[in-house]
């Protein structure tokens, strides 16, 4: 077929294609094709002739040295809530959409961060190896707080973290944000008051990363901030990993500053098994893996066939965030 969109990367974990999408795109006259590319190389070999690729693990494969040896794609497409997988600038300069896919695990990932903070308050993960190891040890449980009437703080109140800031609101919590791009008036639609990074720090008894990851906020948590931070605090991290220097926060659980940690994601991926992670009990560590449900899973294929087929249609896609490529001769 002449339309063709190719998905790179695909892991084999939970949020593989469901096995559906060929035949909806065939409808259109559209080829899918799925391949698990690891290298650069791989991905030039297989996506030659695609308008449309799709990536999906957080790995950075779309570069320019690639994007620019692709003379037919049209646009690429992050399988995710981000899309720092794709090089956005050298693509923009291409005359390359990119796309994402935001709203397909909101309520997933929202529900995952509420999780990591109530087994990382609560020390859920070294109690439960105690008891699997024979020790019912009650004093694993300390120092745990209650959470109610807590100051929780979030960084980042787009979807992801209104909807972690709505299901706290059982606990009659201090709301605080930090979000430069948002409003105080939105904020105040889910309980929150907007403060600088400094406030937010001082303040917070919890605190729970839904940024993306940008070259502002890469290590928005690092050495100097884990200095300013209300010591006992909780982290909770499902946003992506080089948003905190581990290093740092690392040093911050040994000080005892950062009281416990719930992590999803991290600096590299998967996890070393040398990671100084590892060794700390007071972190709960799950693999990359907030996004992922049964209906998450369908919502997000069809994400992606519907905008494959808005790109074809030479429709402006959903979630596009480089709109001025519209005028670019490689979309003419």
């Amino acid at each position: 077929m002449d339309k063709l969109a190719v998905l790179i990367d695909h892991d084999g974990a939970l949020l593989e294609p469901e096995g559906w999408e060929a035949g909806y795109l065939a409808q259109y006259d559209i080829g899918w094709q799925v391949y698990r590319c690891r290298s650069e190389d791989e991905v030039l070999r297989v996506a030659a002739n695609a308008q449309v690729i799709i990536i999906q693990t957080t790995v950075p494969l779309l570069t320019m040295n690639v994007l620019s040896r692709l003379p037919n794609c049209l646009c690429t497409v992050r399988a995710g809530a981000g899309y720092d997988s794709i090089d956005y600038t050298s693509a923009t300069e291409l005359g390359i959409m990119v796309c994402y896919t935001p709203t397909y695990c909101t309520d997933e990932v929202a529900d995952h961060a509420v999780t990591l903070l109530l087994a990382a308050n609560r020390h859920v993960s070294r109690l439960d190896s105690g008891v699997r190891a024979g020790a019912f040890n009650r004093h694993l449980a300390a120092p745990t707080e209650g959470l109610r009437g807590a100051t929780i703080g979030i960084i980042g109140l787009g979807r992801i973290g209104s909807a972690f800031a709505r299901r706290l609101q059982g606990w009659q919590p201090r709301l605080l944000a930090y979000d430069p791009y948002i409003s105080q008036e939105y904020a105040e639609q889910y309980g929150v008051m907007l403060v600088s990074l400094d406030e937010l720090l001082r303040e917070a008894d919890a605190l729970s990363v839904h940024c993306p990851l940008t070259p502002e906020t890469t290590h928005l948590l690092g050495w100097e901030q884990f200095r300013k931070i209300k010591p006992g605090v909780v982290l909770v991290n499902t946003a992506r990993g080089p948003i905190i220097d581990e290093a740092a926060l690392v040093q911050a659980i040994k000080d005892n500053i950062v009281r416990a940690a719930g992590l999803d994601v991290f600096e590299q991926e998967p996890l070393p098994a040398d990671s100084p992670l590892i060794q700390l009990d007071r972190v709960v560590l799950t693999p990359h893996i907030s996004a992922t449900s049964t209906q998450a899973r369908h919502k997000l294929y069809q994400l992606i066939c519907d905008l494959i087929v808005d790109v074809f249609a030479h429709k402006q896609p959903p979630f596009l965030v480089n709109p001025a490529v519209m005028q670019h001769p490689r979309q003419r």
